[in-house]
């Protein structure tokens, strides 16, 4: 039996919070008067930090940028492996891990545009790049996921034979777009009502396309 873990002491409890406060000013700062525009000291103040806490932290608004990046990475997973879960097929995990998405993207949608469709003058380099990258191996492993599934699928005959690689970027990029399309703020403006719509069209349009039987040419 693994051992209980120790709760966390007062110390790291008051590290955590008040890398959480930095984290959420940033977010906030970021996405509204955009990176370049924030300087260390506006993120500060917002935070009700001082300069210090943010440079022992995070070693500097890259550094802060990456974490937000992380930050948005780690609760995304988190979100999809729930959707996930609940499917008892294929299929069925399929749709549970675009469910997660969405849910992650509406109930959080800062972390949603940082993860996904940052501002234009986010930093690059340093520990930004590093978190880019997480970024890009985030994706590709949902898309792994994916085509997994979408093989057992097909091995069942459940799903028609279609490359499952290439099927999962479809997919995968036509619900991350219909998403963005309507949460950014230079959205298509749809009501609520009209992207539930095309919410379900889009389930209802992918899941015959792939199930056998459909789609097939005659």
């Amino acid at each position: 039996m693994a051992a209980p873990t120790a709760a966390p002491s007062r110390q790291q409890r008051r590290k955590a919070e008040t890398s959480g406060r930095i984290l959420d000013a940033a977010e906030r700062l970021f996405l509204a008067a955009g990176c370049e525009a924030t300087g260390v000291g506006r993120l500060a103040e917002e935070a009700d930090v001082s300069l210090g806490s943010i440079y022992g932290h995070f070693g500097g608004k890259e550094g802060v940028y990456a974490a937000l990046i992380d930050r948005a990475l780690e609760l995304d997973l988190r979100y999809c492996d729930e959707g996930w879960a609940t499917g008892d097929e294929a299929i069925g995990r399929l749709a549970g891990l675009s469910d997660g998405y969405l849910r992650f993207a509406r109930e959080h949608p800062g972390h949603f545009r940082v993860f996904r469709f940052p501002p234009p003058d986010a930093p690059v380099g340093g520990p930004v790049a590093g978190a880019t990258g997480r970024v890009s191996e985030r994706v590709r492993s949902e898309i792994d996921r994916m085509a997994g599934a979408l093989e057992e699928a097909i091995a069942a005959g459940v799903v028609r034979p279609v490359d499952p690689k290439r099927a999962a970027i479809f997919l995968w990029a036509a619900w991350d777009g219909l998403i963005a399309a309507h949460l950014l703020p230079a959205n298509v403006g749809i009501t609520e009502e009209e992207f539930e719509g095309m919410l379900e069209l889009g389930r209802e349009v992918m899941t015959l396309g792939l199930l056998a039987g459909h789609g097939e040419p005659r």
